[in-house]
């Protein structure tokens, strides 16, 4: 059996009873570079597995203070132990048992005497496929994340082009209202410097008609200088890019 190679430092904990079979197991499985504890009980057990929880658990089953495939489903049913792979011994060569301890979610079973190659390859077995489904765990977070990178990569996109569509828009609309806008701003400053000799209502038409060319001018110049916008509904179902600049609340002032 190829050893896993020199700095591993996969812990397992060995709970048996039996100090010679104890002895023996700990000393191949540091042979083969891993650390090795032990635990004697189910209550040792299940105090060592949540405080310092092991890479994986060789667990016999006839211990004195239970059976060990009843731990082994109480940890498989907590989300804190369920991914520690466990590994049930048992003097119990019967089929009835070693279907009874996989069912309740042990990783593999090993019926004693066991050969030591065989206690070696499924401990190798049960490591490896912890190792690889951190893997792919891994991987998984890494796709997620790249996804959602994806997507505010597509949302910032999908904004720097309608910014510039509006910037575009922006400067046409000024190429296209700016000289009339002038002209009617200009001859409505010209008619209020004379506004002593007009109706009131008059005066108020044309005070109204200047705000709204003022307006007008503004909307234009955010147009071409916008680097941030944001909707407002229309109506219902639809939206619109609010250029007003001003906070919700506050009326366009005065009407003609």
């Amino acid at each position: 059996m190829t050893p896993p190679g020199p700095g591993n430092l996969e812990r397992i904990l060995v709970v048996e009873d039996s100090p010679v079979q104890a002895i023996l197991v700990r000393d191949l499985l540091e042979q083969q570079g891993y650390r090795v504890s032990r635990a004697t009980t189910l209550a040792e057990t299940r105090e060592r597995v949540r405080t310092a929880p092991p890479d994986l658990l060789l667990l016999d089953r006839g211990l004195p203070d239970g059976d060990g495939s009843k731990l082994c489903q109480e940890l498989k049913a907590d989300p804190a132990t369920r991914e520690i792979p466990v590994i049930l011994l048992t003097a119990q060569d019967r089929v009835e048992a070693r279907v009874e301890g996989l069912l309740g979610g042990a990783d593999d079973y090993i019926p004693k005497p066991y050969h030591q190659e065989e206690l070696l390859a499924r401990v190798h077995g049960c490591l490896r496929t912890r190792a690889l489904q951190r893997e792919l765990r891994q991987k998984a977070e890494e796709l997620e994340q790249k996804n959602r990178d994806l997507v505010e990569t597509q949302a910032r996109l999908v904004r720097a082009e309608r910014l510039a569509a509006i910037g575009e828009i922006g400067l046409a609309i000024r190429h296209e209202v700016n000289n009339p806008l002038g002209t009617l701003m200009g001859y409505t400053e010209l008619l209020l410097k004379q506004r002593e000799s007009l109706p009131p209502d008059l005066q108020r038409m044309l005070e109204a008609i200047q705000r709204g060319c003022v307006r007008i001018r503004d909307v234009v110049r955010r147009l071409e200088e916008l680097r941030e916008y944001r909707t407002v509904e229309y109506l219902p179902g639809m939206t619109m890019t609010d250029l007003r600049g001003e906070e919700p609340g506050e009326s366009e002032g005065g009407t003609p």
